[in-house]
């Protein structure tokens, strides 16, 4: 089933109906579901799907020939001699129809010939240019297709008409994969499991949550125990490193002090890493509300993809244990800590309602920043606020409050909430309180919103 990636499909839908030559660069995490949205959205097209491999360049356009005989309807294609006459072939027999051509993992046929992104170039510029030809170049590796494809130094760059990122999806279109979970365990889904299309299929509906955790990341042959090592090995040459400091975020060092102490590295050494991991959006470094972004002593890092935060709080460092066969008591550990784990995962989940509600117009303001705090108030205390969320024209916010837990003093809590909330005294606030439970009654001037509520959003 085609689920969660209707904003992608139409975005590309709009760059086909335009008219003349167009080039796309479709990119994003392996296993993000790249393949399977391009593939929805030529279903009805006339479209030459070439899939690249780590192969040396001769064996890729020897395919690549071959499916291109199959699309003329030749059989035994002779293979072309070089990609000039490649494109050049394609240009003569479809240059005056309307064909979407996909280079699917271009990253290995351009690895494999390191002058690919100069012929590719040459050819849009002078034989591609005056076609109809919608030019998809598609890649798993974050760091070769920002850098290599679409940075200012590659050959390419400024060709492209459109780009595309494929990020994990929202919790609300991750729980479709999982229809007939409760509404907790789809939270504690998402939390585990993140918004990955292909790890989420992975999910049998007929084992309960704690059995598929346990087969996903802790038996001998679960499928997700060594994705985190493909993953940082698809990227990094030197991976030691990288896993050191997503291993620190994930353990709870938030801070660049705390990374440096927990990974024993040297500082300049830590940052640069951090840098390298937010351009690939591994991580997220996160300011509080109203703080200036130049100064990095407020700052936090966080892993921005759920799989790899719990992957590395609670595999990464047992992974040959598991491979012995002894994953069940590490899976105990998992999840019997999961409450602490969800917590947070819980507060990004909240986020992301409130901007669903935004683009729905139904919130009392069209939201400018999503977000939260932490610091000292007006005595000096030191307070931290879940969500926080403000307007673009004027001085109204949003102040939400968290609880993942099945009970609290609710009277409390509201107390508290009304407290945070006089640290922004210059706004018009409005009062959230963001529950696990769905039987707590609505309090006069806070909008209570329960599981239930999360999940039917637009029921």
């Amino acid at each position: 089933m085609f689920l969660g990636r209707e904003k992608e499909l139409n975005s590309l839908e709009k760059m086909y109906n335009k008219k003349g030559f167009q080039m796309a660069v479709v990119y994003g995490r392996r296993r993000i579901g790249k393949t399977f949205l391009l593939t929805e959205f030529v279903k009805d097209k006339n479209s030459l799907y070439l899939p690249a491999e780590e192969v040396n360049d001769m064996l890729n356009l020897q395919k690549f020939s071959r499916i291109l005989g199959e699309k003329m309807g030749i059989t035994n294609f002779p293979s072309v001699e070089n990609w000039n006459n490649f494109f050049n072939l394609i240009k003569e027999k479809f240059g005056k129809e309307k064909l979407v051509l996909i280079i699917d993992e271009y990253p290995y046929a351009a690895t494999a010939n390191k002058s690919l992104n100069s012929i590719l170039q040459h050819v849009i510029d002078h034989e591609l240019k005056d076609t109809n030809i919608f030019l998809i170049l598609c890649g798993s590796s974050m760091s070769f297709m920002e850098n290599q494809v679409l940075g200012e130094k590659s050959p390419l760059f400024g060709r492209r008409t459109g780009q595309l990122k494929v990020n994990p999806l929202d919790y609300y279109d991750s729980a479709k994969f999982y229809p007939n979970a409760s509404n907790e365990d789809k939270v504690k889904y998402y939390a585990c499991v993140g918004g990955t299309p292909y790890y989420l299929t992975l999910i049998d509906e007929k084992l309960s949550f704690e059995d598929n955790i346990k087969e996903l990341y802790f038996d001998i042959n679960g499928y997700l125990n060594n994705e985190g090592v493909l993953l940082m090995k698809q990227e990094f040459r030197e991976a030691a490193n990288y896993n050191a400091v997503l291993q620190a975020i994930a353990s709870g060092s938030n801070t660049l002090g705390e990374i440096v102490s927990y990974t024993k590295l040297e500082t300049n050494i830590v940052s640069k890493y951090l840098l390298v991991l937010q351009d690939l959006n591994y991580i997220e470094r996160v300011i509080p509300f109203g703080a200036n972004s130049l100064k990095g002593k407020t700052s936090r890092y966080i892993i921005t993809e759920n799989f790899l935060a719990f992957w590395y709080r609670y595999v990464f460092s047992v992974r040959a244990e598991i491979e012995r066969g002894y994953g069940d008591v590490y899976a105990e550990v998992a999840l019997s800590d999961l409450p602490n784990f969800v917590g947070s995962i819980f507060e990004e989940i909240s986020r992301q309602y409130l901007r669903r509600m935004n683009i729905n117009k139904q919130l009392p303001f069209v939201a400018k920043t999503f977000g939260r705090w932490w610091g000292k108030d007006k005595k000096g205390s030191v307070q931290e606020i879940d969500v926080i969320v403000d307007s673009i024209l004027d001085k109204k916010m949003i102040v939400g409050e968290c609880k993942w837990r099945n009970s609290f003093k609710l009277q409390k809590t509201i107390d508290l909430l009304s407290q945070r909330s006089e640290i922004f005294d210059k706004y018009i606030i409005y009062k959230y309180l963001f529950v696990k439970n769905n039987d707590i009654l609505t309090e006069e001037g806070v909008t209570v919103v329960t599981l239930n509520e999360l999940y039917e959003l637009y029921e």
